[in-house]
């Protein structure tokens, strides 16, 4: 993968544009307690993992074009937590940094989503990958940027990290979440999460947002459940791992993955009806992106 690396940037100047942007989160004007609500109208681009990869951001930039497309969204999840050495500071600091100055330049249209990796960090919740200590390796990273302005750099992004709602619905019955509950979890799963404010245990193992971003195992029996639940047609996550970009499963949901080459985004029209053969025919891929 290659970017441009992002221009330097002060302790005291990133823990500003954390604090805006967490700011900017919690006072945006289509959420209500822990949800997004889009108007029917413009368009919605959908993200999957993005894990670190600058240069998918940078194409997501480029083709949302905000600065002319006022009634075009953008919704981000999962952007920390990239491949490294074990023991090695992880850069992917970085890309959090360069999407909550998004968030400051358009706060109306650039959205984020709660995810496991971004909740762990925030809740010292352990995840190995590889044989490596990914929050260790994560704080890390933020420690060898900025040296004594570090432990500053980083309360202000888990900040930022906590500002996140956790869902988005869209007016033609899409359902925008980085995962669902799994089958095991529905029974337990307190659905007035999304429209009351967080509390801590909600975000602990055994929490619905815990359960909402974790969630792998889906049955179609389960996600009638929850299609009735939430009054919606159709899914739209992140979460498990797509090595072609995208997956469709149970003929309700569709997976992205945006972290690698082969990543893709989902543009979805907010004005009329949709299917998942049409969202499925919109999906593009961000190598399209010149």
């Amino acid at each position: 993968m290659t970017a441009t690396p992002p221009a330097p940037t002060t302790g005291s100047e990133a823990i500003a544009i954390f604090r805006k942007a967490a700011a900017e989160n919690l006072a945006d004007p289509l959420r209500r307690a822990s949800m997004l609500h889009f108007p029917n109208y413009g368009q919605l681009v959908l993200t999957g993992d993005m894990h670190g990869h600058r240069a998918n951001f940078e194409k997501l930039k480029r083709y949302a074009g905000l600065e002319q497309a006022a009634v075009r969204h953008v919704i981000l999840h999962e952007l920390i937590h990239t491949e490294t050495a074990p023991g090695h500071g992880d850069p992917s600091h970085e890309l959090l940094l360069e999407a909550a100055r998004y968030k400051c330049q358009f706060p109306d249209q650039v959205h984020f989503l709660q995810s496991n990796h971004e909740l762990s960090q925030l809740t010292a919740h352990q995840i190995l990958k590889g044989g490596r200590a990914v929050l260790e390796d994560f704080q890390r990273g933020v420690s060898q940027a900025y040296g004594g302005n570090g432990d500053g750099v980083y309360a202000a992004m888990m900040e930022f990290i906590a500002s996140f709602p956790i869902a988005a619905r869209t007016p033609n019955r899409v359902w925008i979440s980085h995962s669902l509950p799994a089958a095991d979890d529905l029974q337990s799963f307190d659905s007035a999460v999304f429209n009351r404010d967080l509390r801590p245990a909600d975000l602990e193992s055994g929490g619905s947002v815990y359960s909402l971003v974790w969630g792998r195992r889906f049955t179609d029996a389960h996600l009638e459940s929850l299609a009735r639940m939430l009054d919606v047609d159709f899914f739209v996550i992140g979460h498990i791992p797509q090595e072609t970009g995208f997956a469709v499963r149970n003929e309700r949901i569709i997976i992205l993955a945006s972290d690698h080459n082969h990543g893709t985004f989902l543009p979805l029209d907010l004005s009329k009806p949709t299917s998942v053969p049409e969202m499925i025919n919109a999906i593009r891929k961000f190598v399209s992106v010149p």
